[in-house]
């Protein structure tokens, strides 16, 4: 039996709106107040919520907008058509202004019309190929209609998006050539999967989306995980073509838009994984600036004049507080030198980078810190971009390099004091040294 309209938004209500994720991605951060959920991305923030009373609303709203301003970030507030009237005129009253109207479509996976036979020489499938060009994807996603959800902020969420969630992408392409496709994420925590769009009114990647939620349903991989549901947002022609496939509308939504004074951010403060081709470059420079490479990080990098080396041999495992202490102080340092345009990496290899600016990360109301020193069991890089400060971690030799003028200023001292006597300065002994003879 079909699952009707109400029921629908009887779900999207209790499931979808107001909820505070289980986990966030690398560099968000999310924030309640009272009724509201808010989250930072460091480039714009959006609020989200569910049914509240109308007292206060107007200091409420006024709130929100101090809070994004300190943080110079521009700010979303969708407003559905269940919500009462007072809240997008309040809206508009403290200044934020209405976007175009869309509406939001569910099914239950089941009642959406099935893949049926393609035309010869069109297929569908799962996955973005990298003939089609990265640049390509991502200017068919921008021009297409907004949606629920622009690909580039789905992509952003990287490897460390919402604790449970999940991404997948579903193409329609002829002899090769990718016609359209649409982008889509499990919702963690829920019994939805969220189109965040389509590039374009094929009926074939609706099904295929269908048919990759029963696919997920009906297998062993993702016990906990069981979508009943698809939730999209369209505008124009794109609501007609849901509706065909079995889509009911439930509500109509519209997104709110305020900017404070100022010009926001244009990254994230934490990019994981580090996109390519920055990734292959900043590695490509680092090995050839410190004469090293995979095979030959064993023996450690030629380290600068400006560097000194500790031995970490006292460490007892990646919980020992002396550990801690050593990151909270190369953290600290790192900071205190980082020039506005900074971007700090965190290189491991054969292992997934990051990148983080470091003077977005790591206070109160930042994301938490992303970068570590030295690890018990790998070799690990903490570099910026421009290579002129840093750490190196050597597991094997189990010693901890710090290198550049400004950072070395601000961590010898404390790190000495909690480790000891220096190991090498610019890369020559000066401790723990015997002689003999005469």
């Amino acid at each position: 039996m079909s699952e009707t309209a109400e029921a629908l938004l009887a779900a999207y209500e209790s499931q979808l709106r107001g909820r505070v994720p289980e986990g966030v991605p690398a560099g968000v951060v999310v924030e309640c107040d009272g009724p509201l959920v808010r989250t930072h991305f460091g480039t714009h923030g959006i609020i989200d919520h569910s049914a509240f009373e109308s007292d206060g609303t107007e200091e409420l709203i006024r709130r929100q907008q101090r809070v994004f301003a300190a943080r110079c970030e521009p700010v979303e507030w969708k407003i559905h058509s269940t919500d009462p009237p007072w809240l997008a005129k309040s809206l508009q009253s403290a200044g934020f202004a209405p976007g175009p109207e869309r509406v939001v479509l569910a099914a239950n996976v089941t009642d959406v019309l099935p893949l049926g036979p393609l035309k010869p020489g069109y297929r569908t499938d799962s996955g973005l190929r990298g003939s089609w060009g990265a640049g390509r994807i991502l200017n068919m996603a921008a021009s297409a209609p907004e949606q629920r959800r622009p690909l580039a902020e789905v992509l952003a969420d990287g490897l460390s998006g919402p604790k449970g969630s999940q991404i997948g992408t579903m193409t329609l392409a002829r002899d090769g050539a990718l016609l359209d496709f649409l982008w889509l994420e499990w919702v963690g925590g829920t019994e939805f999967l969220a189109i965040g769009g389509i590039t374009g009114p094929r009926p074939e990647l609706l099904g295929r989306a269908a048919a990759f939620a029963s696919w997920w349903n009906s297998g062993p991989l993702f016990p906990d995980r069981k979508p009943r549901h698809l939730v999209a947002e369209a505008s124009g022609s794109l609501v007609a073509l849901y509706i065909e496939a079995g889509f009911h509308e439930i509500t109509r939504v519209r997104t709110y838009r305020w900017a404070p004074p100022g010009e926001p951010a244009g990254d994230r403060p934490v990019a994981f994984p580090v996109p390519e081709p920055e990734g292959d470059d900043i590695w490509r420079r680092f090995e050839a600036h410190f004469d090293v490479t995979y095979k030959t990080a064993d023996r450690g990098i030629a380290e600068p004049e400006a560097s000194a080396a500790w031995h970490m041999a006292d460490i007892d495992g990646p919980d020992d507080p002396l550990l801690a202490e050593v990151e909270d102080v190369i953290a600290r340092g790192i900071r205190a030198c980082a020039r506005p345009d900074d971007r700090l990496y965190r290189l491991k290899w054969s292992v997934t980078s990051s990148r983080m600016d470091p003077n977005r990360v790591g206070r109160p109301g930042q994301p938490r810190w992303m970068g570590y020193a030295y690890l018990v069991d790998e070799h690990v890089i903490q570099v910026t971009d421009d290579l002129r400060m840093g750490t190196f971690g050597n597991w094997r030799e189990a010693s901890l390099c710090v290198f550049g003028d400004d950072l070395l200023a601000q961590v010898d001292q404390e790190l000495t004091d909690l480790l000891g006597t220096v190991l090498r300065r610019a890369g020559r002994p000066v401790g723990n040294i015997w002689s003999f003879g005469p």
